[in-house]
């Protein structure tokens, strides 16, 4: 669904002051592609009042819609002479229209950023330890080297590369008696084993 920017405006109060103020866009309720009223059948009847911009989806809902003008007189002369209505030019659906408010913002999600452990002593994990510079900047580039070498499996939504056992997909599954020994799953196990000396 394409966001317009605006939304249903509050609930109708009796103070008018409280009342959206008049503008350029309306919301539109009774009509769109849920009741079989195309975007452009709203922009065509609404465009007899002046040039319509865009129509938009106002909510999920497939039945309201958010109608902006270029000038503010086209959307009030609309509001006029539509508003609580049968329209002919939309299969003779009664509209409830008003001025469209702007959307507020949505709020920042807000996202804790885990711990990060600096030492051995930070962990608090009995028997493991945190090897610092495990691979050096060469041999860092030397493996994604090696990685980026290697063919790639194409899946519908990512791509993988296996290394000890195939998994099969189809069955949710490894596959057995097949342990793949590529030249970059050797030179992982050398380079394991070379860093277990700096332990």
């Amino acid at each position: 669904m394409v966001k317009s920017g605006y939304t249903r405006p509050p609930p109708t109060a009796e103070d008018a002051a409280a009342l959206p103020a008049p503008s350029a866009v309306l919301y539109v309720a009774n009509c769109g592609p849920a009741v079989g009223l195309t975007h452009d059948d709203v922009a065509a009847a609404f465009g007899a009042f002046g040039e319509v911009e865009a129509v938009s989806a106002a909510d999920d809902s497939g039945a309201r819609v958010i109608v902006r003008f270029r000038e503010p007189a086209a959307a009030g002369a609309a509001m006029a002479a539509l508003h609580g209505r049968p329209c002919a030019r939309l299969a003779g659906r009664v509209l409830h229209i008003r001025y469209s408010v702007p959307a507020p913002p949505k709020a920042p999600v807000a996202v804790s950023a885990p711990p990060v452990a600096l030492s051995s002593s930070e962990l608090g994990i009995p028997g493991v330890h945190l090897v610092q510079e495990f691979v050096t900047a060469a041999e860092e580039q030397e493996l994604l080297a090696a990685v980026d070498s290697r063919p790639w499996k194409r899946l519908a939504k990512r791509r993988v590369q296996h290394y000890g056992y195939e998994f099969l997909y189809e069955v949710s599954s490894i596959l057995p008696g097949m342990l793949i020994r590529s030249s970059f799953w050797v030179n992982c196990h050398l380079l394991f084993q070379k860093s277990l000396k700096k332990l």
